[in-house]
């Protein structure tokens, strides 16, 4: 049995654990709140960019316009260096794994956890590593990325994106916007366009700077998505840590009862004993 000493000890140790995960919430509570105004405020003009950037790949397409040879599709898996986000990552890894086994790509893997992940899931196809100084890229290493990838007919970024602040789930994107060969479906076009300035100019420009702005785009929301796993995380963390304090405090107040049982033991035999030598 655990003495009054250890149990305090125990009860002090618990405490500052639910200390520390408090400090998490709100930290994760702020950086939240942060990234997600930025995003909400960019998320429609992204959105719209890549649909202008679909409309010209495809017109391109059409009239075989192509600025530099391609390859064919490279698989973008983005990851952080750091856990804390329950089993976000984890999910996003498997995904990884079951979606870019239907067809044949390139693949470049993003952050320490992605790593660790496919070792434990003895995952056997070979990949590019990449490992950021932090979970956001510098300009020097997001265009050492976008170098990676720009070579590619399709890229497909794999990221977590949050729906709420519950709700973070795997998703994929194809950045320029060409559907995998699983997921085409027939599709009637009656749109024309007329292209200002000319079609290839056009082209040259999203393969150059866009690309980057819709990647720079799929971290911004994989962070959005792990602030908020975080924020649950932490305070799931509080309620266990609140549950064990419970626990060792009322194992505290048995161990307090005993000795004083004890004690009162001891008086009473003193008392006996003393009573029965007079």
């Amino acid at each position: 049995m655990s003495t009054v000493k250890q149990i305090r000890e125990q009860l002090d140790a618990s405490e500052s654990l639910k200390l520390v995960a408090q400090a998490y919430t709100e930290i994760s509570a702020l950086k939240l709140e942060k990234i997600r105004s930025g995003i909400e405020k960019n998320r429609d003009f992204f959105q719209e960019i890549t649909e202008v950037y679909h409309v010209v790949n495809t017109e391109a397409s059409k009239l075989k316009l192509q600025l530099r040879p391609k390859k064919g599709t490279v698989s973008v898996l983005i990851t952080s260096n750091q856990h804390f986000y329950g089993a976000l990552e984890k999910e996003l890894v498997k995904f990884f794994v079951l979606n870019t086994t239907k067809f044949a790509t390139d693949r470049v893997v993003i952050g320490s956890t992605a790593k660790e992940f496919l070792q434990s899931f003895n995952y056997f196809h070979p990949y590019q590593q990449v490992i950021l100084k932090t979970d956001i890229p510098t300009s020097e290493e997001m265009k050492s990325i976008v170098d990676k990838v720009s070579g590619y007919e399709q890229i497909l970024i794999y990221y977590s994106r949050m729906h709420s602040i519950l709700t973070q789930e795997p998703h994929v994107v194809d950045v320029v916007q060409k559907p995998p060969t699983f997921f085409l479906k027939s599709q009637a076009s009656t749109i024309s366009y007329i292209f200002e300035p000319e079609l290839v100019e056009m082209l040259s420009f999203f393969e150059d700077q866009i690309t980057m702005l819709l990647i720079e785009q799929t971290f911004l929301e994989s962070e959005l998505a792990r602030a908020a796993a975080r924020l649950t995380s932490m305070d799931q963390a509080q309620f266990a840590a609140d549950d064990i304090i419970l626990k060792i405090k009322q194992e505290l107040a048995r161990a307090k009862k005993s000795i004083e049982n004890v004690n009162l033991l001891e008086n009473i035999a003193t008392m006996k004993a003393f009573h029965d030598r007079a």
